[in-house]
């Protein structure tokens, strides 16, 4: 099991069908959520294809790149589900049935197929061939309580995951346990936020002038707009350390702006209400 201490990350979205708009993705969402709340800085998000010289060129730059990486989608039993076969040929693996994923898979799966559809039990199988590590890299193979899908990890830092997003979560939160151990308590990142009826074009000299202020501390100012509430949010982003420097920014973000701190509750609720289409 890898053990290489984790500080950036990035994540690789899989399927023509994102890419020609047939379906919504959320799993980078739902990954930059959980590495902002373990200590994870988030580096880099892409959508590819489902082509393997993408799948493969990818993988073997962000492996290089990037601590943790997350790939998304192309592990079924159709024909274009080639993610499996492209991250084992990015780090030239062979591809072995597994029997424990075989078992699991019979014992846990929901749906049933024919034995005698030696086709269908064929395609099947696809999601139970694994890329398996050799002399020089190597392969873990993570089970999560209550899921058969494995989460398929390769050379210490490419992670395989399903792309269907109760699935994806599901499996991402399962291997907490080995990833937050590997990130140094210092990293975990803190956010504060101040909500202003101003302008953006208003706070804008404000906002780069206090950036200045803070760039030695690593401090990232941030401000988001809620058109149709006619408010916008500032955003302090910085670590534990800096905390209490972060609470002093704040109140004086409050005064110069006339705006008022909120939890990141009440910012949701924000933006929800202004994805939200208006009523008729």
């Amino acid at each position: 099991m890898a053990t290489h201490s984790l500080s950036t990350a990035a994540c690789l979205i899989i399927g023509d069908e994102v890419l020609n708009g047939k379906i919504r993705d959320t799993n980078s969402y739902t990954f930059a959520k959980y590495c902002f709340e373990i200590g994870l800085d988030l580096k880099r998000v892409e959508v590819i294809s489902d082509e393997e010289h993408e799948i493969v060129n990818a993988a073997q730059r962000m492996a290089k790149d990037y601590d943790f990486v997350v790939t998304s989608g192309g592990i079924g039993p159709t024909h274009d589900d080639i993610t499996y076969q492209s991250v084992a040929k990015a780090f030239n693996l062979p591809l072995v049935l597994h029997d424990e994923t075989v078992e699991r898979m019979k014992r846990l799966g929901r749906r049933r197929i024919d034995p005698n559809d030696l086709e269908a039990i064929r395609a099947q199988m696809r999601m139970a061939t694994l890329p398996k590590g050799n002399g020089s890299t190597e392969t873990d193979i993570i089970y999560v309580e209550d899921y058969w899908v494995p989460v398929v990890c390769v050379a210490s830092k490419v992670y395989i995951l399903p792309g269907i997003p109760q699935l994806f979560e599901g499996l991402l939160f399962g291997i907490r346990p080995y990833i937050i151990p590997r990130i140094p308590t210092s990293q975990r990142k803190y956010r504060l936020l101040v909500a202003t009826r101003k302008a953006e074009s208003e706070m804008a000299p404000y906002l780069m002038k206090l950036q200045e202020c803070v760039n030695d501390k690593a401090i990232k100012i941030g401000s988001y707009p809620h058109m149709s509430e006619g408010i916008n949010t500032v955003s302090f982003i910085g670590k534990e350390e800096y905390l209490d420097y972060m609470q002093g920014l704040v109140k004086e973000t409050e005064e110069a702006l006339e705006g008022q701190q909120i939890t990141a509750e009440e910012e949701a609720k924000l933006s929800l209400r202004c994805a939200l289409p208006a009523s008729t």
